[in-house]
């Protein structure tokens, strides 16, 4: 039951993230960080305790500290909201590619998003992101997460971890979920189009000049 409801908050999440993505960057990426905080707060607490991820009270307890020390940093703290945010989108991007090329192994999803995870922190933190490269980032993976929300939900796969062979395995197995994250791409830049020629930097969400 934890892992259906976590996976339609995932999707509507990606779902926010492809339509509203720039418009609603603060509070977007704040949600964003929110979630990847529940994820690394309940596998922590699953770790250390030697349990299943959304398999106890505890790790749930777990998760929602992190979604809030996570969410909260992202929303009041621009650099923090940047460079995590990006990692965070930077890996999800990496894994989906991962998935995308039917690579899997796990060792190599991870490698492959933790590289370009580090990619957008640098870009973050060395530059002020123009509107446009954050309405591609947005639509890619909020069609990325929207997605991988509905596998989980579907109980196609059982873990929300997106370099799992599991998730590999059944993307694979049909065309349908290529084509679902294509229309959510097609769909995200239709919706956000008017923001493809947005060329201030994106603090300016955040009430900086």
């Amino acid at each position: 039951m934890a892992g259906t409801s976590f996976g339609v908050v995932t999707a509507l999440i990606g779902l926010l993230l492809v339509l509203r993505g720039y418009p609603m960057i603060r509070g977007v990426i704040s949600l964003f960080g929110a979630l990847v905080g529940f994820v690394v707060g309940a596998a922590v607490t699953a770790q250390v305790m030697h349990t299943g991820l959304f398999q106890t009270q505890a790790g749930l307890i777990g998760g929602a500290i992190g979604a809030v020390v996570c969410g909260l940093l992202a929303f009041f703290v621009y650099k923090v909201a940047m460079i995590g945010g990006l990692a965070a989108i930077g890996f999800t991007l990496g894994t989906s590619l991962m998935v995308a090329l039917h690579v899997a192994s796990r060792e190599a999803s991870l490698v492959a998003g933790i590289l370009v995870a580090l990619a957008l922190a640098v870009l973050a933190w060395r530059l002020d992101l123009p509107g446009l490269i954050l309405v591609v980032l947005t639509v890619l993976t909020g069609a990325s997460v929207a997605t991988l929300g509905t596998l989980v939900a579907m109980g196609r796969v059982s873990s929300p971890v997106l370099a799992s062979a599991q998730v590999t395995a059944v993307v694979a197995d049909g065309w349908g979920w290529y084509a679902l994250y294509l229309g959510l791409v097609v769909l995200g830049l239709l919706a956000q189009g008017r923001y493809l020629r947005v060329r201030h930097p994106t603090r300016v969400k955040w009430g900086k000049s």
